[in-house]
């Protein structure tokens, strides 16, 4: 994602990072505003580049490429926001397949990125430009990047026991979040990286107007909401509840949910900041938290203050708090 402090390049904030090696070569095939201050970008991947010592693109969901695009020689840092399905050119399914493949599996490979409008970062000015000015564009990245689902930390059997996860973010801290969401969700349930036994999203953001006065979507909100209908009454696969915190007071209309709509809600929609209760309800029972797994990614004071919580809170392995700060 783009950087906070632009002053700080991104390739010295992220210098101790892991990185793929080599770079892939990719084409901006698709450009949608998504409103005011952002833009989503669709990089097809050159099917010609693969070869013996360049595998296909196997990301891990939130991580983020170093991005050059032409004519600046500054390296932009940018979280990915597809899930790695979106990356492979996977075989078309036979007749025998009882399982109809999702548009994401099957669809040209690319990656997604979400880019605000930062007239101070020289790579994100020039994916600001005029779409007719650099549509079809040729771009070069590297992958790398530490916040990953599933994390690195632990080891297989570790992972294999994870049945809650907790993700929570804050503003553009979506991108990542939204990534491995999205992964689980094509990967499904009871499979290893797919959805867990539990899983509780909690986004923050506010709501911006436009020019014209109207009220613009929030980054991903579209996409949130489709997830957590889809399993809305898979409750014996996967227990999932999406919470929305809108923070625009000025600009709301009135919510779909209240602060007093039922627990069994799968889909809340809240007119205020996200709360500590709200933390600790997303957790579940303290003597369930074993096999949690939560990850934080927003502003500073948001992201420094839910982690320092989180690590503290009882039942909860400090270890198994993640956060992703790009500042």
């Amino acid at each position: 994602m783009a950087t906070v402090k632009d002053s700080v390049p991104h390739v010295v904030r992220t210098a101790h990072d892991q990185r793929q090696q080599g770079l892939y070569s990719a084409t901006i095939g698709r450009i949608e505003q998504v409103n005011s201050g952002i833009r989503l970008f669709r990089l097809y991947l050159d099917p010609e580049q693969t070869h013996f010592f360049q595998p296909p693109l196997r990301h891990l969901p939130g991580q983020y490429v170093d991005l050059h695009v032409p004519e600046i020689e500054r390296v932009g840092g940018f979280t990915i926001t597809s899930p790695p399905q979106t990356a492979l050119r996977l075989p078309a399914p036979t007749p025998s397949t009882t399982t109809p493949p999702t548009a994401a599996t099957f669809d040209d490979p690319h990656i997604e990125l979400a880019i605000q409008n930062s007239p101070s970062n020289p790579p994100a000015a020039y994916l600001w430009k005029p779409p007719a000015e650099i549509m079809n564009a040729p771009v070069r990245f590297r992958v790398g990047g530490n916040f990953t689902y599933p994390p690195l930390t632990l080891s297989r059997t570790e992972f294999e026991k994870v049945d809650n996860v907790v993700l929570i973010a804050g503003g553009v801290g979506i991108n990542p979040i939204m990534s491995m969401i999205s992964a689980m969700d094509l990967q499904g349930a009871r499979k290893l990286g797919g959805m867990p036994r539990r899983l509780r999203m909690l986004y923050t953001s506010k709501r911006g107007i436009d020019k014209d006065g109207r009220k613009e979507y929030v980054l991903f909100e579209e996409r949130l909401r489709a997830i957590a209908t889809k399993w809305e009454n898979r409750e014996k696969e996967v227990d999932m509840q999406y919470s929305f915190f809108e923070t625009s007071l000025a600009t709301r209309e009135k919510a779909t949910a209240m602060d007093d709509a039922p627990e069994s809600s799968r889909l809340r929609v809240f007119e205020r900041r996200i709360q500590h209760e709200d933390l600790f309800g997303a957790l579940g029972p303290e003597d369930e938290r074993e096999h949690t797994l939560v990850y934080v990614c927003g502003l500073p004071d948001m992201t420094d203050g839910f982690v320092e919580l989180l690590k503290k809170t009882p039942g909860m392995d400090e270890k198994r708090v993640f956060c992703e700060k790009w500042w």
